[in-house]
């Protein structure tokens, strides 16, 4: 007799939204649906997050990918990354309690990582690291077809690194998260904010505008000497680039050819990995919290 599969309530926290869809064992993803980070208590985090349940008849389990650094087995939240009020809180057992069902939690960058090595774009890497760019920078890191999560839960915590060690310089999410895109073209540009957003810089870029050229080329050289010494630490295979400017091709051609020029400038010959945009983009982290959900062991 066939079994009924688990119906598992996927969900994505980010900075600036949650994204949600109804999914099993087959990782195919329905009733898709994303609501906007308006909360600002755990409270009502977890009261919005229960709401989205609400909506739902027969849900077995809720699955989720978070940013912030946490422990997995526990649930307990070290930060609560862009949403800082989650830090110091356990939510697999805020939620349990609100859902009433199993509830699983990873890191968001762990969870694409899961979803590409899974059968995504590092399906034939040993050893590789995901990228995500965000409201912040996401980095999980995959050693012997395994997530690495460090002694303290803080592997691949990419956001408070520094390019540039001059005392007081800016956090590399600061400089180098994908809204940083626009803020810069804003800034530089003498525009408000609020008017640009990241697809606006990139379509600046395909009219040629020096500027916007200018911005993404400072981005992308950013980013290149932070995968340069992540790469001769770690020397793993490739470097999947996750996120929604990850489907932009610009972005990866201009990071490559940053990323290059790097390696062509040092004076000894070590292995440089390949760069390359996840296969599944914005669904990464819904499709890794579930497999995670399924197998909390890798």
């Amino acid at each position: 007799m066939a079994m009924t599969p688990v119906q598992v309530l996927a969900v994505d926290v980010g900075g600036s939204g949650v994204k949600y869809a109804l999914t099993d064992e087959s990782l195919t993803l329905r009733e898709k649906g994303l609501v906007p980070t308006s909360f600002d208590t755990h409270a009502s985090f977890v009261d919005a997050i229960g709401g989205i349940f609400d909506r739902f008849d027969g849900i077995d389990a809720v699955a989720m990918s978070s940013c912030g650094e946490l422990d997995p087995r526990s649930g307990y939240m070290f930060s609560g990354g862009a949403l800082r009020f989650n830090g110091g809180t356990n939510m697999i057992e805020s939620l349990g309690a609100r859902c009433g069902v199993p509830v699983s939690i990873e890191n968001d960058a762990n969870c694409a990582l899961l979803a590409e090595a899974d059968s995504g774009c590092l399906v034939d890497c040993e050893n590789a690291m995901a990228l995500v760019m965000g409201t912040g920078i996401g980095g999980a890191v995959l050693i012997n077809r395994r997530v690495y999560r460090g002694s303290h839960f803080h592997s691949g915590n990419a956001s408070p690194t520094r390019v540039d060690l001059t005392p007081g310089a800016p956090l590399l999410a600061r400089l180098n998260g994908a809204t940083a895109l626009a803020t810069g073209y804003a800034s530089r540009a003498g525009l408000a904010p609020e008017h640009i957003d990241v697809p606006t810089v990139f379509a600046r870029c395909e009219e040629g505008d020096p500027i916007a050229l200018a911005v993404m080329d400072e981005f992308c050289s950013r980013l290149a000497v932070f995968i340069h010494n992540t790469q001769l630490i770690l020397d793993v295979e490739a470097f999947a680039i996750g996120g929604g400017i990850s489907a932009q091709p610009r972005f990866i051609d201009t990071l490559r050819d940053h990323v290059d020029r790097v390696f062509d400038g040092l004076q000894i010959q070590v292995p440089r990995p390949e760069l390359r945009p996840c296969r599944y983009r914005n669904d990464a982290n819904l499709i890794g919290a579930v497999l995670h959900h399924f197998n909390p062991d890798v």
